[in-house]
């Protein structure tokens, strides 16, 4: 299994970015409805385990770091650079949109 992890800053303290990262995945889940099949959140919110076909992984919000951590199946992490960068240009977004657009 291949794995991708990333740690950013948290811009917007905890509980400004609560709401903004659910809406996040939310939008995440809408757009790759067909490979983002299941999340589930713990009970405030600050973490989030995803799955879907060919991959498992997890966010995590504290007051000042976003983190993702993804473990790609075998067909999946064929595309390990394509799914690195679409979630770093993803995160990028979160951070610098303050509607944290998808």
């Amino acid at each position: 299994m291949a794995k991708i992890e990333r740690e950013i800053p948290n811009p917007f303290g905890l509980e400004a970015a609560k709401p903004k990262i659910v809406a996040f995945i939310e939008k995440l889940q809408a757009s790759y409805g067909s490979l983002l099949s299941d999340v589930k959140w713990n009970d405030d919110k600050t973490v989030a385990d995803v799955s879907g076909k060919g991959f498992k992984g997890n966010f995590s919000l504290s007051e000042s770091a976003i983190k993702v951590a993804v473990d790609l199946g075998l067909a999946a992490s064929l595309f390990k650079g394509k799914i690195e960068s679409e979630i770093d240009e993803k995160l990028k977004e979160f951070t610098k949109d303050d509607s944290a657009k998808a």
